[in-house]
């Protein structure tokens, strides 16, 4: 299985997996509709033969990414290359809004527990924010990562009736 990342607006994994375009396809509508590719909620948008596109609409907040496409193409006969793009602007709120509200809590902690003054609390609470929404984006990154290579790993194990 070979597997690639790039850091760009949206996230792009690779993913080659050994069966034909057809069987994955199916097997990617599959996980999309059930829940058990990227999160419930997601609706397919387009299906053709060679991609799918799907969006994640109403939530403000969502536990998934927001829209994405995946793209088929076969290089060797029997052997499938899958393209994700995932835009995770709603992922990012949620980052965002847990790295506020952990700077604030650290800010007032440090002022009113340990009595440190304000022009010292506020930036160890804007740097304790920073580093929180950082690690925090480069677990998300990951875990989209791996439940897409771990699903893609799997259905040699899938079958549709």
């Amino acid at each position: 299985m070979c597997s690639s990342m790039t850091m760009k607006p949206s996230l792009t994994t690779t993913v080659c997996v050994a069966r034909g375009p057809q069987t994955v396809a199916e097997h990617v509508v599959l996980g999309l509709v059930t829940g058990g590719l990227l999160g419930v909620g997601l609706i397919i948008e387009r299906r053709e033969a060679r991609s799918i596109a799907f969006t994640n609409p109403g939530e403000w907040l969502p536990t998934g990414p927001d829209r994405g496409e995946i793209s088929l193409s076969e290089n060797v006969p029997g052997e499938t290359e899958v393209q994700y793009r995932l835009w995770c602007r709603g992922l990012a709120r949620r980052r965002l809004l847990h790295a506020v509200v952990l700077g604030a809590l650290v800010a007032t902690i440090t002022a009113l527990v340990f009595g440190w003054l304000i022009h010292i609390s506020t930036p160890v609470g804007i740097v304790v924010a920073l580093v929180w929404d950082v690690v925090a984006r480069f677990r998300q990154r990951s875990m989209l990562r791996r439940r897409v290579e771990a699903f893609m790993h799997n259905t040699n194990y899938l079958r549709t009736v």
